[in-house]
């Protein structure tokens, strides 16, 4: 009896904690795969959007295009990650939330950039802060399965902010192209890992239905096998 319970007890709760942690898991699948969408539009833009060239070695943008596409790719930012703070487990909610909060000064200094310069203080600012708060958010995901996609995604930020900070002559069109690559490659990521959590999860539902099932089963047959051991014996008349 003492030497039974220590050994089974410590293992009940191993085995609750991964469908748990693949569940809050599979609720952040579908918030990614909206930062990763459009993460991957913004990159493409900075790709394909039209450029001045007078000739092919002087292909040039204007502040006012990067500030366009900046101020509307931070916007839709922050409403994705309003909906991906309102799917994240407690103790990183309010932290997603300051990811949403701290667009708002970025876009402001945005609305008011004329020059490159001013272009790389809000980018640069916006992707240091968020890269490190998506850090502390893989910090606190690290038991979630897959969750080195936070980690990837705040380096790209954090090497973005690094890039743009020290990139004093940079142009509009310098700072749109770091800034389109670091999304791009951060959006599919995200892409990749929100369909994984949903997969997974839906995989993990189907092997319990299944275990269910399993089991219903074999209680079934072995109510049955026990109604007919239960079964009086017919009475031996050869015994008279």
């Amino acid at each position: 009896m003492s030497t039974d319970e220590p050994r089974t007890e410590p293992t009940q709760p191993r085995a609750e904690a991964l469908p748990r942690a693949v569940a809050e898991a599979k609720t952040l699948g579908s918030p990614m795969i909206v930062r990763g969408i459009l993460g991957v539009a913004f990159g493409f833009a900075t790709v394909f959007w039209p450029r001045d060239a007078a000739s092919p070695k002087h292909l040039s943008i204007g502040v006012d295009i990067v500030d366009i596409l900046s101020i509307s790719y931070l916007v839709l930012f922050a409403l994705a990650l309003v909906y991906q703070g309102l799917r994240s487990p407690l103790n990183v909610r309010t932290a997603v939330f300051g990811q949403a909060v701290i667009t708002i000064p970025a876009i402001v200094v945005l609305f008011l950039a004329e020059q490159p310069a001013e272009l790389r203080a809000a980018l640069s600012i916006w992707a240091l802060l968020h890269g490190l708060i998506e850090l502390w958010n893989y910090r606190r995901l690290k038991s979630h399965p897959m969750a080195s996609d936070f980690l990837i995604a705040a380096a790209c930020h954090v090497l973005l902010g690094v890039i743009l900070m020290f990139g004093d002559g940079f142009g509009a069109l310098w700072i749109l192209g770091f800034t389109g690559v670091a999304t791009l490659i951060a959006g599919v990521i995200f892409i990749i890992g929100g369909y994984s959590r949903i997969s997974k999860a839906k995989l993990i539902a189907a092997g319990r239905e299944e275990i269910s099932a399993e089991a219903d089963s074999d209680s079934a047959t072995v109510g049955a096998s026990e109604a007919d051991d239960d079964e009086p014996d017919a009475p031996d008349h050869h015994s008279r």
